[in-house]
């Protein structure tokens, strides 16, 4: 039970093509009743993997009725024109509340001219995005695309992976990137960094699950010691105001 409302701006739904333990959104649901999560946003895996078209639908029908279900729309630069399609569409879905690229499964890095064209395409919607980055390379492209659609806010899905450090740097430069931290190898020290170098209204919480357990996530954020004037913004008020979310005040 906690005094703000908690929520996980990065979940999955479904399989991913490794063994791990994955579910529909009755597995989301579970976890956001165990850990007093009153939010999540969800991209779908059979969306980002293998079929943009049926796993969003797969995805839409997955979370329809259930509130506190929020969805992101996969986009491929594979494919522009379906992309902008898929965004119109699940836009007139209260739902859907933002997009979702991973340039590792769609063969195309951040840096690329067709990642560069779907981005604009998500930036003239002004809707946000959650963007998949790990390593230097994908912090540096990502800065690059956010400088161009100074406008728009984007989500940087694992603050960089292994590239943190330049994650929080670049951030400090470009006032519309938003940092979240779930990652498979935790280290000490990323929140708080990222909370004294941006402040606390440009860092959010996000588990990955269903990939991972969210209390793996939430047990790093915990060891962060955010104060309590910081601790509710990163841990669900940003999400709130960015995507625009309805939420109730407690869990």
């Amino acid at each position: 039970m906690t005094s703000y409302p908690l929520v996980d701006a990065h979940q999955h739904n479904g399989p991913w093509p490794f063994p791990g333990r994955y579910g529909g959104a009755g597995l989301n649901l579970y976890y956001m009743r165990r850990q007093g999560i009153a939010a999540v946003i969800i991209s779908s895996t059979e969306a980002i993997v293998s079929d943009m078209v049926a796993g969003n639908a797969h995805l839409a029908a997955e979370i329809a009725g259930h509130a506190g279900l929020y969805g992101y729309v996969v986009v491929n630069p594979n494919d522009l024109a379906l992309s902008c399609q898929q965004m119109d569409h699940y836009y007139a879905n209260l739902q859907f509340v933002g997009a979702k690229i991973h340039p590792t499964y769609a063969g195309h890095p951040l840096s690329s001219p067709k990642q560069a064209a779907l981005v604009a395409e998500i930036a003239a919607r002004g809707r946000p995005a959650l963007i998949h980055t790990w390593g230097a390379g994908e912090v540096r492209a990502l800065a690059a695309l956010a400088q161009r659609h100074p406008q728009w806010n984007v989500l940087m899905a694992h603050g960089g992976g292994d590239a943190w450090r330049e994650a929080i740097a670049v951030a400090a430069d470009t006032p519309n990137i938003y940092l979240e931290f779930c990652c498979s190898a935790v280290e000490r020290g990323k929140v708080e960094r990222a909370v004294e170098r941006l402040g606390a209204a440009r860092v959010l919480f996000g588990s990955d699950a269903t990939l991972f357990d969210p209390c793996y996530m939430l047990g790093m954020y915990e060891e962060a010691e955010l104060s309590p004037d910081d601790l509710p913004l990163v841990m669900g008020q940003n999400a709130i105001r960015l995507f625009g979310l309805e939420v109730p005040a407690t869990v």
